[in-house]
């Protein structure tokens, strides 16, 4: 198959990417022609993607923010890119993409699937509903196409908000490619790491509260990537008195390094789809402490691989750590669930074996 991977992108790297990334990698190494365009500037991303021989097109207009003018430039050059490419499926990730990727794919009567990776008319830090945006993704629904839900709890919200017919969405789960762990360990603080975006679905102050009340006990806290909200975080540590033990690593190109010399995995956010965070510290052999939000506890078994916390509470997430900073033995148990887990549902020859398939179907 001929196919073009379109996602809007950010300057920030984050699990869609990483997802448009293994994905097209993996399709190539089925044999599978692909490209990919991107509207975001050059970055991480595409460097990563250019290293490995695939095809990258950037389209600068097609941006997050809502623009009349310039998301009616980026429909313009998609589907003059499409003209030349002429592949024979378009897939697209997240909201701006898959709005303008869709009215390009119904245009040129090309087969379209839509990832979104999280809906968009959801308010990531509230909950609430975004009229406006419920009102353009129901719009775009009119193309027709396929939508892919990464888990099943996106599933559900698009089944109960936008009227969509059970036969044009499916559950896929993020998958990713599996490598032997590798733990370099040692003596010292337990080593207490975050891989996430410093946005509005994230919330890194929730865990510097609650990290600033285990003075008592010895740990040091990683936090990996960059974004608008970075300096707010850096200054809160300060006031929280614990800025010497929190190392802020910028973003971070090899995870599995970060992640080998890493005792707790942690992601505690406002509002997520299916982290493929998670899914890398799993495959690491690492206990995860998240928050319960989305599609989290589809990888995250409260008690077995990791826990759980309510959104927003320091305490109980306090609480948890602690456990896990006292208990190497606990640790170890819950890597190896972890680990397991990982191996049974989430290698990522599952997710491109349903992918490749559902492609196939629509040719």
């Amino acid at each position: 198959m001929k196919l073009v991977q379109l996602v809007t992108g950010s300057p920030c790297f984050g699990g869609a990417e990483a997802h448009v990334r293994d994905l097209t990698l993996g399709l190539i190494g089925r044999g599978h022609n692909c490209s990919v365009i991107v509207g975001a500037p050059e970055g991480l991303f595409h460097w990563q993607l250019r290293d490995k021989g695939v095809p990258v097109i950037v389209i600068p207009p097609l941006q997050k923010p809502l623009h009349p003018a310039r998301d009616v430039e980026s429909l313009l050059r998609l589907m003059s890119v499409l003209r030349r490419l002429r592949p024979d499926l378009l897939a697209t990730h997240t909201a701006k993409a898959g709005f303008i990727g869709r009215f390009a794919a119904k245009i040129m009567g090309i087969p379209c699937v839509f990832t979104p990776h999280g809906q968009s008319f959801i308010n990531r830090k509230h909950g609430h509903i975004i009229k406006h945006r419920l009102l353009l993704e129901l719009l775009a629904l009119k193309c027709g196409g396929t939508t892919i839900a990464v888990s099943e709890a996106e599933r559900q919200l698009a089944l109960a908000h936008l009227r969509i017919d059970r036969a044009r969405i499916t559950v896929i789960h993020n998958g990713i490619p599996d490598c032997t762990p590798e733990r370099r360990g040692g003596d010292g603080p337990v080593r207490l790491t975050m891989v996430a975006r410093f946005d509005q679905s994230k919330d890194h102050c929730t865990l510097i509260r609650a990290v600033s009340a285990l003075n008592q006990l010895s740990w040091e806290l990683r936090l990996a990537g960059s974004g608008p909200l970075l300096p707010t975080v850096e200054r809160f540590a300060q006031e929280c008195r614990i800025s010497q033990c929190v190392r802020f690593l910028g973003e971070c190109s090899d995870v599995s390094g970060l992640l080998a010399d890493t005792d707790i995995f942690l992601l505690i956010s406002n509002s997520e789809a299916f982290p493929i965070s998670i899914l890398e510290a799993m495959r690491a052999a690492l206990p995860v402490v998240a928050t319960d939000t989305g599609g989290v506890r589809e990888e995250v078994m409260d008690g077995e691989n990791g826990f759980l916390v309510a959104p927003a509470n320091s305490s109980s997430l306090a609480e948890k750590l602690s456990l896990l900073i006292k208990s190497p033995q606990l640790r170890l148990k819950m890597g190896d669930c972890s680990r397991q887990r990982f191996l049974r549902n989430y290698e990522w020859n599952y997710m491109l074996d349903r992918t490749e398939a559902l492609y196939a179907g629509l040719l």
